[in-house]
C-alpha cells in the first residue's frame, strides 16, 4: 500500500486519513473538489515530500483514469454528506453519491487498483430498531417522498455497486459503516456534524439546538479511532468482501450530549439546551432515526479493531482544537 489515492483528501475524515497514510510511508494524492473539504484541513502535510494534491471531482471519469494510473490503493471518501443537503438538495445527493461511487470503480478497475477502500455510512440501517446493528441487519426506510432518506439510498446503491464489481471483475473492495464521527475539523456550519454544531454554538455563547425530543441517541466515534479502522481494513487480507461497523458502542441521547458539551466547555449554569421541532432546521422532507448503535464485533473479530477514545476525552480535545481555530462570537 505504499502509492495511494484518497477521494475527498481534503475533508474531515479524508484529511486525517491522509496525515496517517503519510506517517506510515504512503505516497499520497489527495483528489477533491474542495466544495466542502479545504485546503486547511492539509495545512500540517500540504507541503510534504510524499503528497499531491488534485482538484478534480469524481463526476469526472476521464480526470479520475488520469489521476488512478499507477495507484495501489484507492481510498473513496468523497461524498455529499449531511442531513441539510439531504433535504435541501436530495438530487445532488443521489446523482454525485452513486454516479461518483460508479466511476471511482470504474477507473479503479480500467487501472487495475490493487484495494479499494469505501467510505459507507450507518445511514444505511435506516430505522431499523434491531439494536445494536449487525453488519447484516435489515435496511428500513421511510416512504420515498422524505428526502432525508436519499442518502441512506445512495449509499446502498454504491454498496451494491461494490459487491457487484467485486463479483464481476473481481475487485478487491472493502466497505467501511461508520457511525457518527466527530473529532478536530469537522463542518460547524448548518450542514456540519450534530457535534461541531453544538460545540460552535457554545463557545459562541449561544445554546445548542436540539431538534425533536432530544431522546433520540447516537454513538458517537472520535475521529483517530475511525482512522484506525479504516487503517486496519486496508491493510487486512480477511476484509476483502466484506462490510465493516466502525464506531462505537457508548450510546448517548442528543439532549445529553448538548448537556455535556456545555459541562466540558465550562459553561453549565449558563446555557441550557433548546428543544425546537425538526421543522425548524430541516422543513418538512425529514424523519429521525430515534437509536443508532453498531454491533462492532465482527470488526474486533477480523479487524482487531478497537475503539480507544471515551465520548469525554473525544468532547474535551475537540472543543479545545474549536477554541484554538473556531472565529466563534460570543455575542
Amino acid at each position: 500500500m505504499n502509492r495511494v489515492l484518497v477521494t475527498g483528501g481534503a475533508g474531515f475524515i479524508g484529511s486525517h486519513l491522509v496525515e496517517r497514510l503519510l506517517s506510515v510511508g504512503c505516497h499520497v494524492t489527495v483528489f477533491d473538489n474542495f466544495s466542502s473539504g479545504s485546503i486547511e484541513n492539509l495545512a500540517s502535510v500540504k507541503s510534504h515530500p510524499r503528497i499531491r494534491i488534485v482538484k478534480g471531482d469524481i463526476m469526472d471519469l476521464n480526470m479520475l483514469n488520469e489521476e488512478f494510473r499507477d495507484v495501489d490503493t484507492v481510498f473513496h471518501m468523497a461524498a455529499v454528506v449531511g442531513v441539510k443537503k439531504y433535504v435541501e438538495n436530495p438530487l445532488k445527493v443521489l446523482l454525485v453519491n452513486s454516479f461518483g461511487t460508479y466511476n471511482v470503480l470504474e477507473a479503479a478497475r480500467k487501472n487495475g487498483v490493487e484495494r479499494i477502500i469505501f467510505a459507507s455510512t450507518s445511514e444505511i440501517y435506516g430505522k431499523n430498531k434491531n439494536i445494536p446493528l449487525r453488519e447484516d441487519a435489515d435496511r428500513v426506510l421511510g416512504p420515498t417522498n422524505i428526502d432525508r432518506w436519499t442518502y441512506s439510498t445512495a449509499k446502498a446503491f454504491d454498496e451494491h455497486l461494490c459487491f457487484s464489481y467485486m463479483k464481476t471483475y473481481g475487485l478487491k473492495i472493502t466497505i467501511l459503516r461508520y457511525f457518527n464521527i466527530y473529532g478536530p475539523r469537522q463542518e460547524s456550519s448548518e450542514y456540519g456534524g450534530v457535534v461541531a454544531i453544538f460545540i460552535k454554538r457554545v463557545l459562541s455563547n449561544k445554546p445548542p439546538i436540539v431538534l425533536g425530543t432530544g431522546k433520540q441517541t447516537r454513538a458517537f466515534t472520535y475521529i483517530s479511532d475511525a482512522i484506525d479502522g479504516t487503517m486496519l481494513a486496508s491493510e487486512k487480507k480477511e476484509a476483502i468482501g466484506e462490510a465493516f461497523n466502525i464506531g462505537s458502542r457508548n450510546e448517548i441521547t442528543i439532549l445529553e450530549l448538548a448537556n455535556l458539551i456545555i459541562e466540558l466547555a465550562g459553561k453549565k449554569g449558563v446555557l441550557k439546551p433548546v428543544i425546537e421541532p425538526y421543522e425548524y432546521f430541516y422543513g418538512r422532507s425529514y424523519e429521525d432515526i430515534m437509536r443508532r448503535v453498531p454491533d462492532i464485533s465482527k470488526a474486533e473479530r477480523i479487524l482487531g479493531y478497537k475503539p480507544k477514545v471515551n465520548l469525554r476525552d473525544g468532547l474535551k480535545k475537540t472543543i479545545e482544537w474549536f477554541k484554538k481555530t473556531c472565529k466563534c462570537s460570543a455575542r
